[in-house]
């Protein structure tokens, strides 16, 4: 069963620091994506995911890898499917980023 798993570089992508309510609640640090890209992809997918953060003007923090897993096809992030998130997520991001901006979650 090894042969069809594919070994996957867990890319985070930091777009917003999250509310502080609710990371004493167990919310994460920031608000942002995960996403499990072929090894080889690694580096072709940030530089992707960052001109795609740029042209939806979503906020980008950081961008950093976390490990490498061994996954199943169905859980393998391709250019489509991530956008696609990006997309559904953008305007969500760019208001808490609003927030932030303004002083409401920073000191």
């Amino acid at each position: 069963m090894s042969e069809d798993l594919i070994k996957c570089t867990k890319i985070c992508v930091n777009c917003v620091p999250n509310d502080p309510v609710d990371i004493r609640c167990g919310g994460p640090n920031y608000l942002g994506f995960d996403f499990f890209v072929r090894e080889e992809e690694t580096e072709q997918m940030k530089k992707f995911i960052i001109v795609s953060l740029k042209e939806l003007e979503v906020p980008l923090e950081n961008i950093y890898d976390n490990g490498i897993v061994n996954l199943p096809k169905e859980k393998v992030w391709d250019k489509k499917r991530i956008l696609t998130c990006i997309q559904g997520d953008a305007e969500y991001l760019i208001s808490e980023a609003g927030y932030t901006s303004r002083g409401f979650y920073r000191r």
